[in-house]
């Protein structure tokens, strides 16, 4: 196994590896994806449309894992982790970020997503004023909004419970450590479990709460907000 950043060349396995990891899932599945079985190719478009605005953000760190199978490497999770804040650390993160080139990615045979529900295609950024005040306080001594935020992680499901999870939140949870700074995800339905075992402290609170709030009309499931918390000052 071997965890490394991705370039836009993965960027085909990798939009494949989340159609299928986030199928069924309930935001990216079923809020979002409605008629994602009476049209399951039309999902990855979701996903390409996703990883190319993900590479594109100066903040973000894409990884993948991989693994040698017959002779080739195959992608079998990935990570996106974006590192907030104004601080010196996340200014060098930006001042790292390399640029995909102009012709990066293939152009895309169709942009037409029949398996979505036009109403939800921006839920997430709908719902954000909802919930975005939980990276407002200052914790530990360190102010949330400083921190590597798990923007999204997914393991293809023919490898799942062989580590490669742990792998892609590990990366991101040493350069918190490093940085002295926080740690935070916003996770699946069920996910708690997991992301505890990796190594974070606390729940702090749910994105789907708020009168209003897109995320709970649409009674998604999921949403904690956990945080790992910097060492004290």
């Amino acid at each position: 196994m071997s965890v490394r950043l991705a370039t836009p060349e993965d960027e085909p396995a990798i939009a494949a590896l989340c159609t299928a990891a986030f199928f069924e899932e309930n935001l990216f599945g079923v809020t979002i994806h409605p008629n994602r079985h009476q049209y399951p190719d039309d999902v990855i478009i979701f996903w390409h449309q996703w990883l190319r605005d993900d590479f594109a953000e100066p903040r973000n760190r894409i990884l993948v894992t991989t693994i040698i199978y017959n002779g080739e490497e195959t992608v079998t999770g990935m990570a996106t982790w974006q590192r907030q804040g104004d601080d010196p650390a996340a200014q060098k993160v930006i001042s790292e970020w390399i640029a995909p080139g102009e012709y990066a990615f293939q152009p895309l045979p169709s942009t037409r997503n029949r398996a979505i529900d036009p109403t939800k295609s921006t839920i997430l950024q709908d719902s954000e004023p909802f919930f975005k005040h939980h990276w407002a306080p200052t914790t530990h001594g360190v102010p949330r909004r400083q921190n590597w935020y798990l923007h999204l992680c997914a393991v293809d499901p023919a490898y799942h419970k062989r580590g490669f999870g742990q792998q892609l939140v590990k990366w991101g949870l040493d350069r918190a450590r490093e940085e002295n700074v926080h740690a935070s995800v916003m996770t699946s339905d069920g996910a708690n479990p997991f992301y505890f075992c990796c190594g974070f402290d606390e729940k702090v609170g749910n994105c789907t709460e708020g009168e209003g709030n897109p995320f709970g009309l649409a009674n998604v499931k999921g949403g904690d907000i956990l945080f790992k918390w910097a060492k004290d000052n």
